[in-house]
Parts: structure tokens; sequence; C-alpha cells
């Protein structure tokens, strides 16, 4: 239990390579190619977290103890969390990509798939397990959960405008396959000495064409009842996205690139639907007190809250329904200029933005160095700060006949628990890989 706890609140990176020219690049950088290419294979995985374990586990003696440990204060414990504690976890898979040099630009087109999931977590919460109810009212309305499949139908088209100008864009078919959103509006926790308080408007929203979540006799969903077969790649949805980008070559050495990734969304089937709203009054938290953080008993306590609050703010199912989903975006900038004395050798400087349904936004300014050996091998260096602090990068591609295999690894600092992988802190962590054949 513990550990599936810091696996949530955990995370790891995102950085680019956009040198190595993935399909999650600038389109518009396309247009420098010569002839065409066939790619098979990208794979590309990304989390990243706000906080880490380092913020859940203490020591204490000789071993370690979580922060609702009685030997940990309230004001050490919570002062290392943030308002809103964000895990955002993407996995892109490009199955097959086609370029070609057109008369006047360069066409390319795209399939693979993605899946992102992320969940949001109030510091209220934690203050709630480790305080206890006495600072009542309670905001928990940032808690919010979302997990998403889809597939990706893409057509690039980079057109050269002179010698020093290019523009791009790509556009995406976005067919969505499964899609989980707890979406929290408002969920508030007013306590007092005799009962408990919540007044929720939420939706919890499940895709499936096939497989039908039952009811109770009162018209709530339950999860323990199902009837159908659940096909997971029946589509639920769909939808269309963007990108666009430019490439600009002021003088000689100096190449300014940028990029508006991933404008648009899904509209997605929700055949399971369900809504929570009203206020609700319980008891079963009051008796969890400070003194009592460091018994067995903690854990029944909080398991009983827990059922006793699920049962009064379950979700009743409502018609199925229909609804748009935006996709998260990116904003990418990068400015490199090749040194008059050696042109193999480039300064750059890079900045990122990505914005998120549910989650906390990320970005991070870096700077860097690369060599690159045409036809032979280019390699990148970079180091920087951003929302999660300080981030590192090494990016590299080799060529050989007449295949180009490229990877790139970007990391924060603050190393991770041995053997389980988790960030110790705040981490963003980015790993990408793919093989390139010339035509």
């Amino acid at each position: 239990m513990r550990k599936t706890a810091l696996l949530t609140i955990a995370a790891l990176v995102l950085g680019t390579g956009a040198w190595a020219q993935s399909i999650t690049d600038n389109p518009a950088e396309n247009a420098s190619r010569d002839g065409g290419f066939l790619r098979i294979g990208e794979f590309q995985s990304t989390t990243r977290n706000n906080v880490g374990a380092s913020s859940f586990l203490f020591p204490s003696g000789d071993k370690l103890v979580t922060g609702l440990h009685s030997s940990v204060s309230a004001e050490e414990f919570l002062g290392g969390l943030k308002p809103v504690n964000s895990y955002y976890s993407q996995i892109n898979y490009n199955l097959l990509s086609y370029g070609w040099k057109g008369v006047s630009g360069y066409h390319s087109v795209d399939i693979g798939a993605r899946v992102n999931y992320g969940l949001s977590v109030p510091e209220e919460i934690f203050r709630i397990l480790k305080t206890g109810t006495a600072q009542s009212p309670y905001d928990l309305a940032s808690l919010k959960a979302f997990g998403n499949l889809y597939g990706e139908i893409a057509y690039s088209y980079a057109l050269p405008l002179g010698d020093n100008l290019s523009l791009g864009a790509r556009v995406k078919l976005l067919v969505g396959l499964n899609s989980v959103d707890m979406v929290v509006r408002k969920l508030e926790l007013t306590t007092t000495e005799e009962q408990y308080v919540v007044d929720i408007d939420a939706d919890v929203d499940l895709t499936n064409r096939n497989k039908k979540v039952g009811t109770d006799g009162d018209g709530y969903l339950d999860y323990t009842s199902f009837s159908g077969k659940g096909k997971l790649g029946t589509p639920t949805g769909a939808g269309l996205a963007m990108d666009l980008g430019l490439v600009w070559k002021p003088f000689t050495g100096f190449t300014l690139s940028a990029s508006a990734m991933d404008l648009g969304g899904i509209l997605w089937y929700y055949g399971n639907a369900g809504k929570s709203s009203g206020t609700y009054t319980f008891e079963g938290l009051k008796d969890i007190t400070d003194e009592e953080m460091d018994k067995d008993a903690i854990l029944s306590k909080i398991k009983d809250a827990g059922e006793e609050l699920l049962s009064v703010v379950k979700p009743k199912a409502v018609d199925e329904q229909w609804k748009v989903k935006a996709i998260p975006l990116s904003a990418k900038m990068k400015a490199s200029y090749a040194l008059p004395f050696l042109d193999m050798l480039s300064v750059d400087f890079s900045g990122l933005y990505t914005g998120y349904r549910y989650c906390v936004p990320y970005w991070e300014a870096r700077g860097g160095l690369s060599f690159d050996y045409p036809g032979i091998a280019r390699l990148e260096l970079n180091a920087g700060s951003g929302a999660c602090g300080f981030v590192y990068g090494i990016n590299g591609s080799v060529d050989f006949l007449r295949f180009s295999l490229y990877a790139s690894y970007e990391n924060g600092t603050g190393g991770v628990i041995p053997y389980e992988g988790i960030p110790l802190k705040a981490n963003n962590k980015q790993f990408t890989i793919g093989l390139t054949y010339k035509l």
C-alpha cells in the first residue's frame, strides 16, 4: 500500500531530442531533408513529478518512517509538499513513418499510439491524515485523476520559403481507444465535533462500448458488476490535433526553431458515466489523532473512514454521453549558433512549456553544446532549470550505411530509491530511441 502511494506521487522528465528529428518534434525541420526516409518503432517514455519520495520518507534512528509517524512533526512533513502534488506519465510509440520530398515541400505520414495518465493530490489530504480535521474547512477540489489510450494517424508538410525560412504543419487524426477521468469541480470538507460535511460536484467517466458497469438498486454505479465483453481496441472516441512549427536562419550559423504541438482534443464516448453531486454528512475521521499515528490501528481507521466516505460520494449513473477532452499541449523553442571557427560545434539554448488538463504545468530552460559531424554522428549535452529544479541531458545519433540510430536521455537530480526506481525528489525523466532508414 505504501509503495503504491509513493508511486502515485512520484514521476520523472520531458526532454526533447529535436536534432534527431523525432516524430514528436517541430514539423518544419523536415524541410531540410534531401531524400525520403522510413522509420519503424520509435519509442519515447516521459514521466514527471513535482515532489519525490524524500517528501514522504524521513530518517528515524536506523530506519525510515513515513511523514505520518509521530516522530516527524507536521511542519517538517507538510512543509515539503506542494499545494498540489502532481504525477504525470506518457508513452509514445511510433509504428511507422514514411517521408518523401515533393516538388515544392516535404511530405510525411506517421502511424502510432500514445498512452498518458496522471494524478493530482491536494496537500490538504495529507494535512488531514497528519493533523486530523481541526483546521476545517478543507478545499480538496484539485483532486483529479485520468488515463487515456489513443492512436494517431498524421500527415505532415514542410515548406521552405527561400533559403532562410521553413514552415511546417502536422495534422493528426486521433482514434480514442480507452479513457478514464475523475474530474472534481468542487470538494469541500467541513468538520465539527459531531459530524463531517462533504459538499461535492464531480464526474467519473469511463469509456467502453462493449462492457457496461452495473448499478445498484438506487441507480449508483457498482464497479464490481459488469455486463458484456470488454474489447480494448474498440474505438470509443475520435478527434483532431495539429502541430505547427517554423525554422528561421536569419544569418550564417544561427538557427531559431519554434513549435506548438498537440493543439486539439478527442470527443470521447463515455458509456459508463457517473456523477457525484450534493452535500453529505458522515462520521469516521474524528477519532484520528496525532497521538495515534504510530499505532497499527491507524491503517484500519483510514480504511474504514475511506470506505464510509466512498459510500456517500459514490457516483450515480447518468445517461451515456459524449465529452471533448483536450490532450496535453507543448510549446518549444530552440536557438543554435554554430561557432565560426568550428562550424561543427554549436551553442544551444532551448525552452519548453507543457500544459495539462489536470496536472501541474511544466516548464524548463536549458543551455548546451552540440557537435555535429554530418553523415557520421551527432552529440549534444545540455543542462538547465525548470519547474522541478535542475535538469540535464545527453542526446546523440550515429549514422551507418543508410541507417541512423538516435537516442536521448534527460533527467533531473536527486537520485532514486535503489531497486525501486522511485525518485527521491521532484524530478523529470525522458528516454527516446528510434531508427531511421534513408531511402
